[in-house]
Protein backbone atom coordinates (compact mmCIF):
# COMPACT_ATOMS: atom_id res chain seq x y z
CA UNK A 1 0.00 0.00 0.00
CA UNK A 2 1.14 3.30 -0.66
CA UNK A 3 2.80 5.79 1.98
CA UNK A 4 2.38 9.48 2.56
CA UNK A 5 4.24 11.45 4.58
CA UNK A 6 1.86 13.95 7.19
CA UNK A 7 3.11 16.69 8.32
CA UNK A 8 1.55 18.49 11.59
CA UNK A 9 1.87 22.33 11.13
CA UNK A 10 0.79 24.72 14.25
CA UNK A 11 1.61 27.95 15.26
CA UNK A 12 4.17 27.56 18.80
CA UNK A 13 2.74 30.92 19.84
CA UNK A 14 -1.25 29.90 19.81
CA UNK A 15 -0.48 26.41 21.55
CA UNK A 16 1.87 28.30 24.46
CA UNK A 17 -1.11 30.59 25.08
CA UNK A 18 -3.46 27.67 25.76
CA UNK A 19 -4.10 26.56 29.18
CA UNK A 20 -2.75 23.32 30.09
CA UNK A 21 -6.18 21.49 30.23
CA UNK A 22 -7.17 22.36 26.71
CA UNK A 23 -4.21 21.35 25.80
CA UNK A 24 -4.43 18.24 27.38
CA UNK A 25 -7.75 17.19 26.60
CA UNK A 26 -6.81 17.85 22.81
CA UNK A 27 -3.93 15.66 23.29
CA UNK A 28 -6.08 13.21 24.32
CA UNK A 29 -8.19 13.23 21.44
CA UNK A 30 -5.25 13.09 18.72
CA UNK A 31 -3.65 10.30 21.01
CA UNK A 32 -7.02 7.89 20.71
CA UNK A 33 -7.55 9.40 17.14
CA UNK A 34 -3.70 8.11 15.68
CA UNK A 35 -4.40 4.90 17.75
CA UNK A 36 -7.57 4.30 15.87
CA UNK A 37 -6.15 4.80 12.33
CA UNK A 38 -2.42 2.55 13.64
CA UNK A 39 -5.31 -0.02 14.49
CA UNK A 40 -7.00 0.36 10.80
CA UNK A 41 -3.28 0.06 8.89
CA UNK A 42 -3.87 3.96 8.32
CA UNK A 43 -0.50 4.54 10.14
CA UNK A 44 2.88 2.94 9.93
CA UNK A 45 2.88 1.74 13.77
CA UNK A 46 5.64 3.93 16.03
CA UNK A 47 6.51 5.99 12.68
CA UNK A 48 4.94 9.62 14.00
CA UNK A 49 5.97 11.63 16.70
CA UNK A 50 5.28 14.96 18.42
CA UNK A 51 8.65 17.16 17.74
CA UNK A 52 9.92 19.68 20.32
CA UNK A 53 9.60 23.41 19.65
CA UNK A 54 11.32 24.99 16.81
CA UNK A 55 13.94 26.98 19.28
CA UNK A 56 15.74 23.78 19.94
CA UNK A 57 16.29 23.06 16.19
CA UNK A 58 19.20 23.85 13.91
CA UNK A 59 19.09 24.16 10.04
CA UNK A 60 21.83 22.79 7.73
CA UNK A 61 22.40 24.29 4.84
CA UNK A 62 24.47 21.12 2.94
CA UNK A 63 25.98 22.35 -0.55
CA UNK A 64 28.11 20.03 -2.73
CA UNK A 65 30.44 18.66 0.63
CA UNK A 66 30.46 22.04 2.72
CA UNK A 67 27.77 22.98 5.03
CA UNK A 68 26.46 25.92 7.47
CA UNK A 69 24.98 25.23 10.34
CA UNK A 70 22.21 28.49 11.97
CA UNK A 71 19.99 27.93 15.30
CA UNK A 72 16.26 27.62 14.29
CA UNK A 73 14.55 26.69 11.32
CA UNK A 74 14.47 30.97 10.74
CA UNK A 75 11.00 30.19 8.80
CA UNK A 76 8.84 33.70 7.52
CA UNK A 77 5.93 32.32 9.03
CA UNK A 78 4.70 31.46 12.90
CA UNK A 79 3.41 28.31 11.35
CA UNK A 80 6.11 25.56 11.88
CA UNK A 81 6.04 21.92 11.70
CA UNK A 82 5.20 20.19 15.47
CA UNK A 83 4.96 16.59 14.44
CA UNK A 84 4.25 13.81 11.73
CA UNK A 85 3.50 10.29 10.62
CA UNK A 86 3.67 7.88 8.21
CA UNK A 87 0.43 7.04 6.51
CA UNK A 88 -0.71 4.25 4.58
CA UNK A 89 -3.42 4.42 1.80
CA UNK A 90 -4.64 3.31 -1.12
CA UNK A 91 -4.00 6.84 -2.69
CA UNK A 92 -3.42 10.84 -1.77
CA UNK A 93 -7.10 11.15 -1.90
CA UNK A 94 -7.80 8.59 0.82
CA UNK A 95 -4.95 9.82 2.93
CA UNK A 96 -6.51 13.59 3.02
CA UNK A 97 -9.78 11.83 4.33
CA UNK A 98 -8.16 10.57 6.88
CA UNK A 99 -6.57 13.66 7.95
CA UNK A 100 -9.95 15.27 7.36
CA UNK A 101 -11.11 13.77 10.78
CA UNK A 102 -8.55 15.06 12.51
CA UNK A 103 -9.98 15.82 16.19
CA UNK A 104 -7.40 18.12 17.96
CA UNK A 105 -7.17 21.41 18.03
CA UNK A 106 -6.58 23.72 14.80
CA UNK A 107 -3.95 22.67 12.60
CA UNK A 108 -2.99 21.80 9.02
CA UNK A 109 -1.78 18.62 7.76
CA UNK A 110 0.20 18.64 4.85
CA UNK A 111 0.05 15.19 2.86
CA UNK A 112 2.97 14.17 0.39
CA UNK A 113 3.77 10.62 -1.26
CA UNK A 114 6.35 9.09 -0.29
CA UNK A 115 8.56 8.11 -2.86
CA UNK A 116 9.91 4.34 -3.70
Amino acid sequence: MPEFMMFIIDNEEERAALPESAFAEAYAKVGAWWEEHEKAGHFVPNAGRRLQGSATARTVAADNGHASVTDGPFVETKEVIGGFGIMKAKDIDEAVEIAKTWPGLPVKLEIRPVIG
